[in-house]
């Protein structure tokens, strides 16, 4: 039971730490709204213009039937239609439609290799483009293929849709010319050639002609178009294209289905033609045969007077007629067999069986027929070939016929059931999902310099949990960055705006220094590093402590970038170390405040030496006496030795942490100053925190005060060193 609810709680702990990740995340993108701003407008503008500079494209779509089982013009011709009709499944189909043979011609027919295209960029956003139709184009050879041609619209408005200029590479006009007539021009030891079948464009309206090769163009058509079967084996064929123009879509696409049922008319009907060709070659040999058969008939029934059969004979001659009739169909059938498959196919081999047998049974009847009387033998052979004869004759006429009706009646397996049409609006460009698309991506690209932010300055301080467990030091504050301490007119905040939310968690370090110190009056204030805001936390510290009724004396020992005394006051805390002013010369007694300050002096060399001199101690001894708090304003601890050094004197050190800017490795640094110097009793405040939905003060940079000096590096010494705020 316990091993359950310690997993329990533990899942239960994962989830709160989730929640909290995606809070922080929001929180984080919250804090920078400005940014997100910034770049879902970037976004929203970029989709707008994009989506109206993309020029529209209209669809259209017609649909075609394959018949698969054959056509009924060859169901009607029986045996002899069997072997012209060859079924072609839909998936061929395709894949012809999508061919050369096919969409060569189209290219040609419709004009696509040439191109008139509007260069004006106005127009384009606005969609009021002009347009022109090129219907034969060829320029000069002997410019550079890159060379741009011109073709610009008149200028009279009334002219503007029927005349126009062409400008050569060197904009120089070379023709002047009219829609629907065809111009040849010589230019530099070449021709220009032009036709334009129409043009609707304003008043000096640009176009930029282009030519193409036609392989090219074939190309551009084949990724444009779009073939599919509608459904499994329905032979239902769908032919989608998209153009600029609605009717020319609809134009191209017509023309693509009136040439690929053209050529399957052409494809069918092949076969048929062939097999006239090969009848109508035979049928004079055939008709000859046949006179002369009857001829010899005849002759032979003037010399032997007429002949009466018997029933024998003429059961024999009439089962003769019936085997060679079908000796005959099978012999067509054979030619046109052997002229599809070749001669070890199973068709061929089964129709020279059925020869075989025929000829079997024609050689057992010409061995019945041997009994009979010489003369009804000779006239059942004659009559016999009479009759075979016309049999052949008469179906070569019939097969004959029957082809040409095929060939009249231009029948194929591919018929157009749905045209394409114009259509009314347009499928792209898509303004909706282009507009949304941007803004997404705007949003995306600057969450994504906020997290970038994020990760470098990932070493920055913003827990204070994190601070306290890792290093056994309570944080007593964390004071938010807020509009107003950038534009500060007073001393202090608190003076400025006491409602401020920073002033709530000044007072709130106040009361924790005050349950901390007790009885204790020296008060160390120090930073971490540079822009901490450690002489921020001293001047309000100072403001509220007056304003709690006692009396307050601040000390400014930062004799490098001090900003505590008023501008024109020079005498201060170093002046008085030194022996140039009194006391009572160095102190200053802040109006509307019940706060005296000792400024650092108009001396900057030697700080630490200052700091750690007998007077200063002895000014430190002597002013615990008269105040109620001294608070010391400190150099940041990393910088230089003036705050470990003036620690000596203060019951209570507090070190300020710029929040996201200070690293760990720095406060373990700064700690360990302390430690080295037997401070046994700090704390530390977070200052200029940046406040993020749901997770407390996350994430933040802040302009801050600058401080004109970093780790000791921009330390100097002379009298004439020039201050920066703090």
């Amino acid at each position: 039971m316990q091993q359950n609810n310690i997993n329990v709680d533990s899942a239960q702990q994962k989830n709160a730490d989730d929640e909290i990740d995606i809070l922080e995340l929001v929180g984080i993108l919250l804090a920078k709204w400005p940014i997100l701003v910034v770049f879902v407008a970037l976004g929203a503008v970029s989709g707008f213009i994009v989506s109206n500079y993309i020029r529209p494209a209209f669809s259209s779509d017609a649909l075609l039937q394959v018949d698969q089982n054959g056509s009924s013009a060859g169901l009607a011709m029986g045996d002899m239609g069997a072997l012209l009709d060859v079924a072609s499944p839909a998936d061929a189909e395709i894949q012809l439609i999508q061919s050369r043979r096919v969409l060569s011609v189209v290219v040609d027919k419709e004009h696509l290799s040439y191109g008139a295209t509007p260069v004006a960029l106005l127009p384009r956003l606005l969609h009021k483009e002009g347009r022109v139709d090129v219907g034969y184009l060829r320029l000069p050879k002997v410019y550079d293929p890159d060379a741009k041609w011109f073709l610009v619209a008149a200028e009279d408005p009334n002219q503007a849709d029927s005349s126009y200029q062409i400008l050569d590479p060197m904009e120089k006009v070379i023709l002047k010319g009219r829609v629907g007539d065809t111009y040849h021009v010589p230019v530099a030891g070449d021709t220009f050639s032009i036709r334009i079948l129409n043009m609707l464009a304003s008043p000096a309206e640009k176009f930029q002609l282009s030519e193409s090769d036609p392989r090219q163009a074939l190309d551009a058509l084949r990724a444009q178009l779009s073939v599919a079967e509608q459904g499994k084996k329905t032979g239902i064929i769908q032919m989608q294209i998209n153009h600029r123009y609605a009717d020319r879509a609809a134009q191209i696409l017509n023309s693509i289905a009136e040439t690929y049922v053209r050529q399957n008319v052409e494809a069918r009907s092949e076969e048929a033609t062939k097999t006239l060709e090969f009848l109508e070659k035979q049928l004079p040999g055939v008709k000859a045969k046949l006179d002369s058969s009857e001829q010899i008939l005849s002759s032979y029934r003037q010399e032997e007077g007429s002949i009466d059969l018997n029933g024998e004979a003429r059961g024999a001659l009439e089962k003769r007629m019936t085997l060679e009739k079908s000796l005959l169909e099978l012999q067509q059938k054979y030619e046109e067999t052997t002229r599809l498959f070749k001669e070890d196919h199973p068709t061929v081999l089964s129709l020279k069986k059925q020869q075989n047998q025929l000829r079997r049974e024609m050689a057992k009847l010409s061995e019945e027929t041997k009994d009979l009387p010489t003369k009804q033998q000779e006239i059942l052979r004659l009559q016999g070939d009479v009759d075979v004869n016309n049999a052949i004759y008469t179906n070569m006429l019939n097969n004959i016929q029957q082809l040409r009706v095929v060939q009249a009646g231009e029948v194929g397996n591919a018929r157009v059931v749905d045209r394409a049409r114009i259509e009314i609006k347009p499928v792209k460009p898509r303004k909706k999902v282009i507009l949304l698309g941007f803004i997404a991506g705007g949003f995306i690209l600057g969450a994504g310099l906020i997290f970038v932010l994020r990760l470098l300055s990932s070493r920055g301080i913003r827990s204070s949990r994190d601070v306290e467990r890792d290093t056994g030091v309570s944080v007593f504050a964390k004071v938010p960055e807020t509009a107003l301490m950038k534009k500060l007119k007073k001393f202090s905040l608190v003076e400025e705006d006491s409602e401020d939310l920073a002033c709530e968690a000044l007072r709130t370090l106040r009361t924790s220094i005050e349950f901390s110190m007790m009885d204790s009056k020296v008060l160390l204030v120090t930073g971490l590093s540079q822009s901490a805001g450690k002489s921020f936390i001293s001047k309000n510290l100072s403001a509220l402590f007056a304003m709690n009724g006692k009396k307050v004396l601040l000390i400014d020992t930062d004799f490098r970038a001090s900003n505590m005394s008023p501008r024109g006051r020079k005498r201060g805390l170093s002046d008085y170390l030194l022996g140039k002013v009194t006391l009572d010369e160095a102190i200053e007694h802040l109006n509307g405040s019940k706060i005296d300050l000792i400024g650092a002096g108009s001396y900057s060399s030697s700080p630490s030496e200052m700091i750690s001199s007998k007077a200063f101690e002895k000014l430190v001894n002597e002013m615990k006496s008269n105040y109620d708090l001294v608070l010391i304003d400190s150099a940041p601890v990393l910088a230089v030795a003036d705050a470990l050094i003036a620690s000596r004197y203060a019951d209570f050190v507090l070190l300020v942490i710029r929040y996201g800017r200070d690293s760990m490795e720095a406060l373990h640094e700064g700690l360990s100053q302390f430690e080295k110097a037997n401070v046994a009793h700090k704390a530390m405040v977070f200052n200029r925190c940046v406040y993020e939905g749901g997770h407390g003060y996350g994430y933040g940079y802040g302009n801050g005060y600058g401080y004109g000096y970093g780790y000791g590096s921009k330390y100097g010494y002379g009298k004439n060193k020039k201050k920066k705020k703090s």
